[in-house]
């Protein structure tokens, strides 16, 4: 009778025990989501801030605009030379960590659309496209959308895979120019070695 009373014992602690340990799991399980999001959002407030510093360089030299969102060529006697190659050096950085970042967002699931815009700059930015091209490994991945370009291939994220795009580019009826267009079944095919690596420090 003993041991019969002591196995029941023995059979609901086990099962109690059980029970708090898939409770541990889950809770572990939620603050990990938890901290994902947190670290996310913090990581695309510092992209945001990137992108506010470099346009707030740009409201300082308003001159600048026509280069990098005009499609205004930059010659190389054009006495502003220099100045273009600082600014377009700068975008290319902030445009690298964004491709970079969508990346490392688990609890974005949107990342995956993030090329369009720095896709947008290299159509627009004749200068831009100069210097990505002069030094890709300084924007590997900055670079990889750049021959999708100029292959005239459907752009995907290069660095973002598993996802179907929400976005695609169509062509507007004033000036032809390129905007993003709902697509479902656009796919980002990009293969793992395509994968860049952190730009390294210039």
């Amino acid at each position: 009778m003993n041991e019969t009373v002591l196995s029941v014992v023995g059979l609901v602690l086990v099962a109690v025990s059980l029970c708090f340990s898939a409770l541990q799991t889950r809770e572990v399980a939620r603050q990990s989501r938890i901290n994902n999001g947190i670290g996310s959002a913090t990581a695309l407030v510092e992209v945001n801030n990137l992108i506010r510093s470099w346009h707030e360089r740009l409201l300082q030299d308003p001159s600048a605009r026509p280069y990098f969102f005009e499609g205004k060529p930059c010659t190389p006697d054009d006495a502003e030379r220099a100045k273009l190659l600082t600014f377009a050096e700068l975008l290319g950085d902030v445009l690298e960590c964004n491709l970079q970042m969508a990346s490392l967002l688990p609890a974005f699931n949107f990342a995956h659309s993030w090329h369009h815009w720095p896709a947008e700059m290299l159509r627009h930015s004749p200068i831009l496209d100069e210097v990505v091209e002069s030094h890709p490994e300084w924007w590997p991945t900055l670079h990889l959308l750049q021959q999708q370009i100029r292959a005239g291939a459907p752009q995907a994220h290069p660095l973002v895979t598993g996802h179907r795009a929400r976005w695609r580019p169509s062509r507007s009826s004033v000036g032809g120019e390129v905007r993003p267009k709902p697509d479902a079944d656009a796919e980002t095919t990009t293969s793992a070695g395509d994968r860049a690596a952190i730009p390294p420090q210039r």
